[in-house]
């Protein structure tokens, strides 16, 4: 049996201008991606520092808006200059310290009497550790060689890192200061009161949810780096681990612990990294301590501090996370449980709306 469908040039046309439209938006937006995701990450930030600053802002004579953004940002680039001067020194010095010391390590520990010792024997590998050893030696002195030209591919590394986070910086600057006079203005094109009220309960939501994550995110990764930081000052009274590594390493764990699910793991590995070349024993103890930890955090810390913020089931969040990290990295872990949430708030207004006008559509009287 055969079905003809008929359809008309003009339905035919608007389908086709649809989806012409929907892929060059899509194709736009794909190679638009790095512009837009420093605009979100941009829109985030103002959201998260829109309350301190506007609470500052309350409390300066003449209510300035400008000046209070200003002594917000001067905080902020002392504390990152901060950061940089006591971490990256130590890093550049255990990246170093590791380099110079792992084929040197690598032969002691098979030199030695031991489990090691015993398998290299045992199977007879000691001639490919000493190729190992040997390799390894050759690529420090190709990278020592090399160092000019891996500074400068660094440099330009971290010039382009550092024009994101500037723009990133003016774009938040910016968003804090007109971001209160472009939403009268948006308020100024209703005339409809109800549907006014309805939408300005809405962005009052989502704004509760970004914050509110962005608050708790932050009180997590808190408590992750100063309890890291505990755990390695107690090893350095045991362990010859640099007093000088201890805060740099605690600043490692926090910035690690903003990233859910996978930053703590990744902040972890790369402790252990530090640790393992200042003594083993001190290496596998923090890794019980994080192992245990990394429990209470998931099963605890992170659903007491978060529960009351973004209201999603731990399936929704491992999800969203998983998916944004894969579509956009790192970037994309940090910034997937905000837009989650602002989903849901979407579209549980969506389906109560529904349910509304369907009971007022069956409270209506019908007509004889």
């Amino acid at each position: 049996m055969k079905v003809k469908i008929d359809v008309d040039t003009k339905t035919f046309v608007r389908l086709l201008l649809v989806v012409s439209g929907f892929m060059a938006v899509v194709f736009l937006a794909w190679k638009l991606l790095p512009v837009l995701l420093i605009l979100a990450v941009s829109f985030f930030l103002a959201i998260a520092l829109n309350k301190p600053v506007s609470s500052l802002a309350r409390r300066l004579p003449g209510h300035s808006r400008v000046l209070a953004t200003a002594l917000s940002y001067i905080v902020f680039v002392v504390v990152l200059g901060l950061f940089f001067s006591l971490v990256v020194p130590v890093l550049i010095n255990q990246t170093v310290t590791f380099i110079n010391s792992l084929p040197g390590y690598i032969q002691q520990l098979s030199g030695s009497h031991g489990v090691v010792s015993d398998i290299i024997n045992r199977y007879h590998l000691q001639r490919e550790v000493d190729a190992f050893v040997s390799g390894m030696q050759q690529q420090v002195g190709v990278y020592a060689q090399g160092i000019g030209s891996n500074l400068v591919a660094g440099l330009s590394t971290l010039v382009t890192g550092f024009v994101a986070v500037v723009t990133v910086l003016v774009m938040t600057f910016l968003m804090l200061i007109e971001g209160p006079r472009w939403q009268e203005q948006l308020w100024q094109t209703y005339s409809d009161q109800r549907l006014l009220q309805h939408h300005q309960e809405l962005i009052h939501r989502m704004y509760r949810v970004v914050t509110g994550y962005v608050n708790g995110q932050v009180l997590v990764a808190a408590i992750a780096g100063c309890l890291a930081s505990c755990v390695i000052f107690v090893l350095s009274f045991f362990f010859p681990i640099p007093t000088a590594a201890i805060l740099p390493l605690g600043v490692v764990a926090f910035l690690a612990s903003l990233v859910p699910l996978v930053g703590p793991t990744i902040g972890a590995a790369i402790i252990l990294t530090v640790l393992v070349f200042n003594g083993v024993g001190a290496a596998l103890i923090y890794l019980v301590y994080f192992i245990i930890y990394a429990q209470i955090e998931a099963n605890i810390v992170q659903p007491t501090i978060q529960s009351r913020t973004v209201e999603m089931s731990a399936l929704t969040i491992i999800v969203a996370v998983i998916a944004g990290i894969v579509l956009f990295g790192l970037l994309g872990g940090i910034l997937a449980i905000p837009i989650a949430g602002c989903i849901r708030v979407l579209a549980l207004d969506f389906i109560d709306e529904r349910q509304k006008e369907r009971m007022r559509h069956h409270k209506l009287p019908r007509t004889t």
